[in-house]
């Protein structure tokens, strides 16, 4: 944990993170359980509507002028982001903190900015090079950052990964347990996976049991497993959080996450954490943390063929589920809360 003056010269800006929904939401409150003795912040961005989104985010720029007129401690403003509206009211965030001559680090999650930034390019340039510094999620996203933007330092920092909390749990099913946790939507390749498990259900029916933990296209989803009669195979857990989610990565074999984009997902990192194989695709910074026939299978996004022997390979083979898992374990240590502090308070110090 960083030390009360250094946390209280940083102003963290941000999604709505209490009860967090999403990769960033956990990510910040992961910092503020973790990293933050004291978490100074602003929230510009919730709400269920177009409206409401928007006097978030004007009221929270409001917010953010009267903290940096009042608040003379304050010389950092780290702004978590992402790509399309996130980045765009972001970048009014940049531009005040600037106004005040503080340092900026703009810290980039989600997996979709390649696609974004061709839409705008020049602009998207100019405001990346406004920042100090920017923060992403893999050596991979690092390359690509420094390849679109001239001024700011570029370091990697991992998501945090709390420490897991490990529960015995016996399972008289003797089935494979696999567990996909995500946004219920294409891009994170689920309606894929359902399309998989339908095509193939002799091959799985009575062996399999996939737990669906998340929101989004919730109705599209469970409309498919009623038309495809998968009840028997696909069990919808709703949104999990705290002590469920607990449980269910608890009681899975394997993790599966098929997506078409991203950074580098909180939901492989967790599963890694509590000594799990990962089923996953060759995107973001995926591969660099799921060694392939390593700790886990990838595959390219919507190959549909691959995905199915991935998962039979590992239905098939407890001894390759455990040698895997005990990979996972061993590569996720770094990203424990401790090591992901110190980097933090490292890159602060640099600005300073």
């Amino acid at each position: 944990m960083l030390d009360k003056q250094l946390a209280s010269s940083v102003l963290t800006i941000g999604c709505s993170y209490r009860h967090p929904i999403g990769g960033i939401a956990q990510v910040m409150n992961n910092y503020e359980r973790f990293v933050f003795p004291i978490f100074k912040t602003i929230v510009n961005s919730g709400g269920s509507n177009k409206l409401s989104k928007l006097w978030k985010a004007l009221f929270g720029l409001f917010k953010m002028f009267i903290k940096l007129a009042i608040d003379w401690k304050i010389q950092i403003v780290h702004i978590h982001t992402a790509s399309y509206n996130s980045f765009r009211r972001s970048a009014w965030y940049i531009k005040l903190a600037k106004l005040f001559r503080k340092r900026v680090i703009l810290h980039i999650h989600g997996g979709g900015f390649k696609k974004y930034y061709v839409e705008n390019p020049q602009w998207i340039s100019s405001i990346l090079n406004e920042c100090d510094a920017l923060i992403t999620l893999s050596d991979s996203w690092k390359e690509y950052f420094k390849t679109i933007s001239t001024r700011p330092d570029v370091f990697v920092v991992g998501n945090i990964v709390p420490k897991p909390s490990l529960k015995k749990i016996t399972k008289n099913d003797n089935k494979f347990h696999l567990l996909y946790l995500g946004l219920i939507t294409e891009e994170k390749g689920i309606f894929d996976l359902v399309d998989v498990l339908y095509e193939h259900f002799d091959s799985f029916k009575d062996k399999l049991v996939l737990h669906i933990g998340g929101n989004g296209k919730t109705h599209k989803l469970l409309e498919l497993i009623k038309d495809y009669d998968l009840g028997d195979v696909i069990r919808y857990e709703g949104f999990v959080t705290g002590a469920n989610k607990e449980t269910l990565l608890n009681v899975c074999d394997a993790l599966i996450l098929p997506s078409y984009a991203e950074g580098l997902p909180v939901s492989i990192l967790e599963a890694m954490a509590y000594g799990k194989p990962i089923l996953s695709t060759l995107v973001g910074g995926i591969p660099e943390m799921v060694k392939n026939h390593v700790n886990g299978i990838l595959f390219l996004p919507g190959d549909k063929d691959i995905m199915y022997n991935s998962i039979s390979r590992l239905l098939m083979d407890k001894t390759l589920r455990i040698n895997m898992g005990e990979k996972s374990l061993q590569y996720i240590k770094p990203y424990f809360p401790d090591n992901i502090s110190k980097e933090i308070k490292s890159i602060y110090q640099a600005l300073l």
